[in-house]
């Protein structure tokens, strides 16, 4: 699994991934099924409150590790993808 930041794309290590929750991917308002991709990830969004609590946990996520790739890149530094801002 790769994690796309706004500062590069970096491998999530495996003990990272096994931890995140299933979350589809959202849809990408460009493509030509758009509409069909919004409906479908709604509905799993709808179909059990814990979908919702997990979009959120990954989303947050997503922000931290997008904060956190990004100081490393400013302070010339490796980033390791990890699971700070999945709580």
């Amino acid at each position: 699994m790769i994690l796309a930041t706004s500062s590069g794309d970096y491998p999530i290590p495996p003990e990272v991934a096994r931890v995140l929750p299933d979350v589809p991917s959202l849809p990408q308002p460009g493509a030509p099924d758009a509409r069909g991709q919004m409906e479908t990830f709604q509905d799993w969004l709808n179909a059990a409150p814990q979908h919702a609590i997990d979009y959120e946990r990954v989303r947050r996520w997503h922000l931290v590790q997008d904060e956190l790739a990004a100081a490393a890149k400013a302070e010339s530094r490796p980033f390791i993808v990890t699971t700070d801002g999945l709580e």
